[in-house]
């Protein structure tokens, strides 16, 4: 029984939720809601319509303090009538007081000040123009992007699972000592604009498909297809070591399963 509990309460370490996931002194935890997006064929101008309309809700929310930053993007690939959606939007939030104000007492604001009659009828059809697949909250552990992000429209969402060898511990380390100054070489050479890490929040357990994820932005789908191989700023950065065995650290640390090529369609900001 004792080995049973010791192992029940290790695999929830493995993935709890809601810790600080990195050294941020007393900047408050970054925060991001994402809901996923399914759009039937015939209806992906309604739903822009409707997504133009739920900006102005967005854009009063952020001046009321709510949140800071609302973005639409779209799903390029993977691709098809398979796949389980087609945009993605995401919400950013500054610490748990925000959050949990938005879980807890998410409402309209006054509609009638900000839409016309049109976009309120289109507003309260919602589920008519898109179907909600699911929603996530998401956890930034750690990051390096460029002091100007405004021209950033690329985003390559990698996600990652544990392997036997594997746990959120370790996936974190090697995301930030081995990964991390490769990206950021990279970005100071002009291949990309930043890269982020992520951890899932809600829902959480070893039932996931996922639990971790890195966001690889670019300017534009030129400098995507553009980018070189990392490894020779693998031997830049870790000058002296065994490409290959922090290659193999990395395998062990997590499972890369999907990888999406996302771009930005719409956002509202402060």
């Amino acid at each position: 029984m004792k080995t049973l509990i010791n192992t029940c309460l290790l695999a929830a370490f493995f993935y709890l939720p809601f810790m600080h996931l990195a050294a941020q002194g007393d900047a408050p935890q970054r925060y991001y809601a994402i809901d996923y997006m399914k759009v039937e064929p015939g209806k992906h101008d309604d739903y822009l319509k409707l997504e133009k309309a739920w900006k102005k809700i967005h854009e009063a929310n952020i001046k009321a303090g709510k949140y800071s930053y609302w973005t639409l993007t779209s799903v390029l690939y993977p691709s098809g009538a398979n796949e389980a959606y087609n945009y993605v939007t995401r919400i950013n939030f500054s610490g748990e007081k925000q959050l949990a104000d938005y879980l807890e007492n998410w409402a309209m604001p006054g509609l009638e000040n900000i839409l016309t009659k049109e976009e309120r009828d289109m507003v309260a059809r919602t589920p008519e123009f898109r179907t909600l697949v699911r929603s996530e909250i998401w956890a930034r552990a750690d990051q390096d992007v460029s002091e100007d992000m405004s021209d950033a429209n690329v985003m390559v969402f990698n996600f990652f699972n544990f392997p036997e060898t594997g746990s959120r511990t370790d996936h974190m380390r090697v995301e930030r000592e081995i990964w991390k100054p490769v990206h950021k070489a990279r970005r100071e050479a002009g291949e990309m604009k930043g890269w982020v890490l992520l951890a899932k929040q809600l829902p959480y357990g070893s039932a996931d498909a996922y639990h971790d994820a890195t966001v690889d932005i670019y300017a534009n789908m030129e400098q995507f297809l553009n980018q070189g191989s990392p490894l020779p700023y693998f031997e830049k950065v870790h000058a002296g070591k065994d490409v290959d065995k922090l290659l193999a650290e990395t395998e062990a640390a997590a499972d890369l399963i999907r990888a999406e090529v996302r771009m930005k369609v719409d956002e509202a900001k402060e």
